[in-house]
């Protein structure tokens, strides 16, 4: 008796690894919208230069954690459609991508303490960290879940 499992087709995964790009880009271009935005702020706001840097560095440090998260969801797309997301490799993709998560939670709420401005620029931060926050979470359920059903398919195969 042979078992297979469901898996996405490879037109599915193409287009998911197509939009990913197209998002890793946008990203890239966010960073470099950032550091020019920044600096121009600072040419009308000399009072502001001091923050420059902590600023930018945490606008490029969340981007390349979103980053992160998107090449490692598209390589967990192709264990999807290889049928391996149960593997050992797939469980530790997940916990770096959780980590990484973590990390940039904890990026959002370190700008809170370098943000000039009126409270209500703070509660869109505070409100950023929450869905961060919320989103890490939820992959962390997910993650208990991966963990369960692999346990559960080895279970199965030893069964079989």
């Amino acid at each position: 008796m042979t078992t297979s499992t469901p898996h996405a087709g490879s037109a599915v995964i193409t287009l998911t690894r197509a939009a990913l790009g197209l998002l890793f880009l946008a990203v890239i271009g966010g960073q470099i919208a950032a550091v020019f935005s920044a600096q121009a702020v600072v040419d009308s706001y000399p009072e502001f230069a001091d923050l420059q840097g902590p600023l930018v560095t945490a606008a490029i440090a969340f981007g390349m954690c979103v980053q992160t998260v998107l090449v490692i969801t598209g390589i967990l797309a192709g264990h999807t459609r290889d049928g391996r997301i149960f593997g050992p490799q797939a469980l530790r993709l997940v916990d770096v991508t959780a980590g990484v998560l973590v990390t940039a939670t904890l990026l959002i709420l370190g700008t809170l303490f370098f943000i000039p401005g009126p409270p209500a620029l703070g509660l869109l931060i505070l409100g950023c960290a929450l869905v961060a926050a919320t989103i890490t979470l939820v992959l962390l359920v997910l993650r208990a879940l991966l963990h369960r059903a692999a346990f559960m398919r080895v279970e199965l195969d030893e069964v079989i």
